[in-house]
């Protein structure tokens, strides 16, 4: 029996495969909350947003099936993180008796199943790359010019400042989370908890608090050492602390306080994923052009 053969890129698309799953979670609750919980069909009939998540997943298997092109990977992973929070997102339903598509224990299921798909993207190895030489391209002095453009406006030493500075902001936002932590964790009575719709009951949706709270200090301790890292030039491991804090971020802690309240995504929470997401393009940046070469010039 033939062993697993890793794709070079398999890391990746498991990543954008978590992190459009989390989007796509916390995506589906806003508009159906904006949109006052509209329901496709009539009568005795609802078709379930479950059903176009399977549907996505069908997509996603048949693509991986047909084609081998360059782009099928990603678009494998697209589908699949689609499709996955499209269906997970009913859980509700189907673990409860009532079809309770609002139950607290709904999030910590998500939570749970993301941070194993992350865990995936952290354990994966690459193989090593191998060189191949590729067909000469036309836009090639276009990225040329670009690349130079990049460097004369974002050098490295402004880059890892920009980088600093972003990462302890959000750390420190993060980290907000451990004081509701400590309080629940404290099991104060008089504790009162206020999002924009008002006082919620700490004990009814305990679970949920609970973890997105420590979410929010894991988030926010990995990129306040990220920053530390980078400050004092281990650039190799603040950027890997960087990055998986941001994913963790993104996939798992924002989906959870999505269930929270609705109207704290659209005040907050979109907001900090765009910029969440800007910081973990500039960490993707920072990686290929001053940590990677660094990395095969070792070897």
């Amino acid at each position: 029996m033939e062993r697993p053969v890793l794709r070079a890129d398999g890391a990746d698309n498991v990543r954008l495969l978590a992190v459009s799953f989390g989007v796509t979670v916390v995506g589906t609750r806003l508009y159906l909350s904006l949109a006052g919980w509209p329901q496709i069909g009539g009568g005795d009939y609802h078709i379930a947003h479950a059903l176009w998540g399977g549907l996505l997943l069908l997509v996603g298997g048949v693509i991986t099936l047909l084609w081998s092109n360059a782009w099928v990977p990603r678009a494998t992973a697209l589908c699949v993180g689609v499709g996955c929070g499209l269906f997970i997102d009913e859980v509700g339903k189907f673990i409860t008796a009532r079809n309770d598509y609002f139950t607290p224990l709904a999030a910590p299921i998500i939570y749970v199943f993301f941070l194993a798909v992350l865990g995936i993207t952290v354990v994966a190895r690459r193989p090593p790359p191998v060189v191949v030489e590729e067909p000469e391209r036309r836009d090639r002095p276009l990225v040329a010019a670009l690349a130079r453009i990049e460097r004369a406006l974002l050098p490295r030493w402004l880059h890892r400042l920009v980088l600093i500075l972003a990462t302890v902001v959000l750390g420190l936002l993060s980290l907000i989370g451990l004081a509701v932590f400590v309080a629940l964790a404290a099991d104060d009575s008089d504790v009162r908890i206020v999002l924009s719709r008002g006082a919620i009951d700490p004990v009814a949706l305990r679970p949920v608090l609970l973890v997105a709270s420590l979410g929010e200090t894991i988030v926010g301790g990995l990129l306040l050492l990220s920053a530390a890292a980078l400050a004092v030039g281990r650039d190799r491991l603040g950027v890997a602390i960087g990055r998986a804090g941001l994913v963790i971020g993104l996939s798992g802690v924002n989906l959870v306080l999505g269930y929270l309240d609705a109207e704290l995504v659209v005040a907050v929470v979109v907001a900090v994923v765009v910029l969440e997401l800007v910081v973990l393009g500039l960490y993707h940046r920072y990686r290929s052009l001053f940590v990677v070469p660094v990395m095969r010039s070792e070897t």
